[in-house]
This record gives structure tokens, C-alpha cells and sequence, in this order.
């Protein structure tokens, strides 16, 4: 009797544990389709919003078009930044920066050509606009004369930032020097440093003086042109029977200063004559 009593207690035991389990089984089933349901849910809406962007083909093109004005903008601000790089470098370019003299390296000397007489002059010096530079002072061809070589810088309101310069190779009569106040160009080297400043009257005076003397000769009178602190050169040469030319080569640079009154000449000048 007592065995048969605990059978029925393990059976209704058992039968209550798969009750129980069956139950927990039902709830996970049901937490199992609630979650599909929701993620079917979701993925239904998920599809919707993916059909709706496809129905609405003018996205593409928009987004298309937004790339294409931001690259546009971009190009715009490249070339404006182009043109302020190109003001900026032409108005570097017409302010002339502070010139320093650059290390010259030692030449030998060449030996002229047999029958041609080589002179040269280096000159550097700052006058007011107007003066005119004397330089040279070399021996002429004749007794009595000397070689003297002038340089008057200009500019032209017209075309700012250009400079003009007028030059004179003239032979003029020993004493003359003395009356113009230019004694101290005289020099008897092939070489020449020697400078000094003349005003317009007396160089005025001087070229009247040249067009009715015999004394004086003027040898050339090329003018130069160039950009303020622009180097220029000009060859007035003329061809010998011995393959050599004669005649004055002039390399000179002007620079105006902060005022534009004063005027900086660095000046070289080759000059080769024929011996008589």
C-alpha cells in the first residue's frame, strides 16, 4: 500500500515536471515568434524605404549635380587664388628689390688683338636724376685729347618704371677738362674707376661745343632703355678687316631709389679702338 502511495507521488511529481517543462517550452516558442514577427517587421520596412529610394530616381542625378557644383566652387577659388599669386608676383616683379653686390670671380686679363686698343671703365655710383655721370679720362688717339664717356639717366611719366639713359663717347680737347671741372678723369691705365658728376648745363655746353670744334669728336651716343633695376646692354661695334670689332659696349643697371629722385648707375663699359 505504502508503495503503490509513492508511485502515484512520482508519477503526478513527473507529470507536473513535464507540465512545467512543456509550459516553459510554449513561452520560449511564443518570445521566438514575437522576435521573428519583429524582425520581419522591420525587415518589410526596411524593404518599403529601399523601394521608395529606387522610386525616386531623381536622387541620383541630384547628388550628381551637388558634386558637380562643389567641384565647380572648387575650381573657382583655385583660379582666384591663381590671379592673386600673379598680382602678387608682377607688382614683386616692377618693385625693384634691394640690390647686393654678387661675388665676381677674378678674370685674366686678355691680350688685345694685334692693332686694337682695349679700354674699359667700371663704375657705381648714386646722383640725382638729371645729373649726368663722367667716366674714363683714357688718352686719345692724338696728343692733346682725352676719351670721355657720359651717361644722363631719365624717366618718363608715361611709362613708369622705365629709365632712359643717354650716352656720349666723346673726345674733347685736354684743357677742356679743366673749364668742365672733370681734371681728376684723367688717367693713363688701360683701366678706368675714376667718376664725377656733371650738371645739364655744362654737358649742354658741351655737345654746342662739340658741333663747331674740330677738337672734339663724338665717337657714339647710343641710348639705353630698360626697367628700373633691370640690367641692359648695348653693342655699338663696327667689323674690322682683321675679324675684330670696335667701337663701345655699354652693360649698365639703374636703379631708382625710395624717392624716385636719386638714381643707382652700376655701369661697365668695353671700349676697343683701332690703332692708327
Amino acid at each position: 500500500m505504502r508503495t503503490e502511495r509513492l508511485l502515484l507521488i512520482a508519477s503526478v511529481g513527473l507529470n507536473l515536471g513535464l507540465a512545467f517543462a512543456l509550459y516553459q517550452q510554449r513561452l520560449s516558442y511564443r518570445a521566438l515568434g514575437e522576435a521573428l514577427a519583429l524582425e520581419g517587421s522591420t525587415l518589410r520596412q526596411l524593404k518599403r524605404a529601399h523601394e521608395e529610394l529606387l522610386s525616386k530616381p531623381s536622387l541620383a542625378p541630384n547628388s550628381a549635380a551637388a558634386a558637380d557644383q562643389l567641384e565647380i566652387a572648387r575650381l573657382r577659388n583655385e583660379v582666384t587664388r591663381l590671379r592673386g599669386d600673379l598680382r602678387t608676383a608682377s607688382v614683386a616683379t616692377n618693385t625693384p628689390a634691394p640690390r647686393r653686390p654678387l661675388p665676381v670671380a677674378p678674370v685674366a686679363p686678355t691680350a688685345p688683338a694685334p692693332g686694337i686698343r682695349q679700354l674699359a671703365a667700371k663704375v657705381s655710383v648714386q646722383l640725382p636724376l638729371g645729373q649726368t655721370l663722367a667716366m674714363g679720362g683714357w688718352p686719345g688717339e692724338r696728343p692733346g685729347e682725352r676719351i670721355i664717356s657720359f651717361m644722363t639717366p631719365s624717366t618718363d611719366a608715361t611709362s613708369p618704371g622705365t629709365i632712359s639713359v643717354q650716352s656720349h663717347l666723346i673726345t674733347v680737347p685736354d684743357q677742356l677738362l679743366d673749364r668742365l671741372g672733370l681734371q681728376d678723369l684723367r688717367t693713363a691705365e688701360h683701366s678706368s674707376q675714376g667718376a664725377a658728376a656733371l650738371d645739364p648745363a655744362r654737358l649742354a655746353a658741351l655737345l654746342k661745343y662739340a658741333e663747331g670744334e674740330n677738337g672734339v669728336t663724338v665717337l657714339s651716343a647710343p641710348r639705353i632703355t630698360t626697367i628700373n633695376g633691370q640690367a641692359a646692354t648695348i653693342s655699338v661695334t663696327q667689323p674690322q678687316a682683321n675679324g675684330t670689332q670696335t667701337g663701345p659696349v655699354i652693360s649698365l643697371t639703374p636703379t631708382l631709389d625710395g624717392t624716385g629722385a636719386n638714381v643707382r648707375l652700376d655701369v661697365n663699359l668695353d671700349l676697343k679702338l683701332a690703332q692708327p
